[in-house]
């Protein structure tokens, strides 16, 4: 926190630091508190919005968090968290891209920067804007197209948005937020070294396939998949499906 000279705690953003990395402790009362009682806390995440005497901060996680100007303490601008010694050495919106690229959709269109991406309705992912970038047009225009697109298809309108990491859209997903926009779906992305698992001493047999088989399929945990799924599953530039044989049932795990 930010302390002056004379051992006090002080505000010092403002409403022209919305957008960067902040921390802030303000002032609340327990539950059962008589009044008299304080109790800090502590938020640390983007300043989302500062409007009508309230701040927005999203955190890390992706939670929004609303804060009464009245009760704000101390705050300052803190720089973006540091990148771990040990993790991927791509970027969050990097990330995104690649991950996209294994899971096409049947028919995509640019707006600006971002993708709107429909597949007949089969998963989110195949059927939302990957909203990475500028979109060419202001947000309110952007989320106008996008609504209009995805109704001449039949489709609700989503967009895919990342939370957590630097470089992500703590901003964009608050923005959405005061639209009105909702929250439904969230989803991890894992990322790992293959070196520690080639360097295993029990070599674990893996199945590899171009095709997503019987087999394979009857583990996939979805009902009645339509030739629009299969597209999807089958899509990609370079897809690989992965089976883990079962010694004891005969069967993939």
């Amino acid at each position: 926190m930010e302390i002056s000279a004379a051992g006090r705690l002080e505000v010092r953003i403002t409403t022209a630091d919305v957008g960067k990395r902040v921390s802030v402790r303000r002032l609340s009362h327990p539950s059962g508190s008589t009044g008299t009682q304080k109790k800090f806390t502590d938020t640390v995440g983007v300043l989302a919005s500062w409007d009508d005497g309230v701040l927005l901060i999203t955190r890390r996680d992706g939670e929004l968090v609303r804060i009464p100007e009245s009760s704000l303490v101390a705050g300052k601008v803190v720089p973006a968290a540091p990148a771990r010694r040990r993790g991927p050495a791509a970027s969050c919106p990097e990330l995104a891209r690649i991950s996209a690229r294994a899971w096409r959709p049947l028919e995509s269109e640019r707006l600006g920067d971002w993708e709107l991406r429909a597949a007949g309705g089969f998963t989110r992912r195949a059927n939302s804007v990957l909203a990475l970038g500028d979109p060419g047009l202001p947000l309110d225009d952007a989320l106008s197209v996008v609504r209009r697109w995805y109704g001449e298809r039949g489709l609700p309108a989503y967009v895919q948005a990342t939370t957590g990491g630097e470089d992500t859209q703590e901003l964009l997903c608050a923005q959405l937020a005061e639209r009105g926009w909702v929250r439904e779906v969230t989803a991890e992305l894992w990322t790992g070294a293959l070196a520690p698992v080639a360097d295993r001493e029990t070599p674990v047999e893996v199945r590899l396939s171009r095709r997503a088989d019987e087999a394979w399929l009857a583990r996939y945990r979805r009902k009645g998949l339509s030739e629009v799924a299969l597209r999807v599953l089958n899509g990609g530039p370079s897809v690989w499906f992965a089976t883990v044989p079962d010694e004891q049932a005969g069967a993939p795990p």
